[in-house]
């Protein structure tokens, strides 16, 4: 008998960067096959999506999407990915054949910029992929978390030629909403939140702010704990969705190393033994437990980073 299809485990696959685990569950329901054939399309039988920026900016993105082809669907090592998207990157830049890939990122950012578009780049859960929007409007909002109120400058982005990753090989479904460089600015996906919204004020902005105030505590957090705590403060604060039946969905997507999918995995550890429970009664907990057990695990965090960290007091 096959299983009812679960956008969760599908979901928590591709969030852990495990393509190819994603399309073999999604290959096993009739229902999904129209999906599964765009997968086939774009990764097997490498049909690239349509681009509508100039041609000197598409060039640029069929690189990127070259490397998630390979680091995703042909399960190349990342080292090897990321040294076949330089190489590619340099020819196509006419740079210097042995320049660092940061540096070459950083000059295709310009060709973008030169076109008034903004631009991040670098690594996002171990792999590169840019963000590049049009436009942005600051925006400022009092954020409550466990270790005290916080005031965040909060940036709306809009018009994406570029989200990432996890946009990429979603399909578009999933995506990173914002994200904090340690600098105290939250920057916010526009499109992807309703700004009334649990989504947008809890797993946003407070797990952004999250982020800054770690950051701002210990500059060298690792992404796993950055991410473990944060996830934690989502469920602190979450009342109207089943959070943690999510992260345990993202921990069961085998063989990740990225951030997001340890942290799943330790807070599925760390609920089993907190409850006491397995996994399938820990996703029917009700929500006060749940935010109870994640306010106590919060807290036994605070007091492991700062011994694993030895930095200084949380900033006032």
């Amino acid at each position: 008998m096959i299983p009812e299809f679960d956008q969760d485990i599908f979901y928590g696959r591709l969030v852990n960067g495990a393509l190819r685990p994603a399309m073999d569950y999604l290959r096993q329901f009739p229902q999904q096959m129209e999906r599964y054939q765009k997968y086939v399309s774009l990764f097997q039988e490498e049909r690239d999506p349509p681009c509508d920026a100039a041609p000197e900016l598409c060039e640029i993105l069929r690189l990127y999407q070259k490397y998630y082809r390979e680091a995703f669907y042909l399960e190349l090592p990342a080292g090897d990915a990321a040294e076949r998207l330089r190489r590619r990157l340099a020819d196509l830049l006419q740079a210097e054949a042995a320049a660092p890939l940061d540096v070459l990122e950083e000059t295709a950012a310009e060709v973008f910029r030169r076109r008034s578009f903004h631009v991040l780049t670098g690594r996002t859960g171990g792999y590169y992929g840019p963000y590049i929007w049009k436009t942005q409007e600051l925006a400022s909002y009092t954020v409550e978390l466990p270790e005290g109120t916080r005031e965040y400058a909060v940036m709306l982005l809009d018009g994406f030629l570029s989200k990432g990753w996890l946009d990429y090989i979603s399909l578009g479904a999933v995506s990173t909403g914002g994200w904090c460089n340690g600098d105290g600015l939250i920057h916010c996906v526009r499109s992807s939140y309703d700004l009334d919204s649990e989504n947008f004020q809890v797993s946003l902005l407070k797990h952004e702010a999250q982020h800054g105030a770690d950051l701002e505590r210990y500059p060298d957090m690792f992404p796993q704990d950055l991410e473990y705590r944060a996830k934690l403060v989502e469920l602190i604060y979450s009342s109207r969705r089943p959070l943690l039946e999510r992260f345990l969905g993202e921990a069961d997507a085998a063989g990740s190393d990225s951030g997001h999918g340890l942290a799943s995995a330790r807070i599925a550890r760390d609920f089993q033994n907190c409850m006491h429970s397995s996994p399938g009664q820990l996703a029917a907990l009700p929500i006060w437990e749940v935010q109870a057990a994640a306010r106590a695990l919060f807290a036994e965090s605070s007091g492991e980073m700062e011994k694993k960290y030895r930095s200084f007091p949380i900033p006032t």
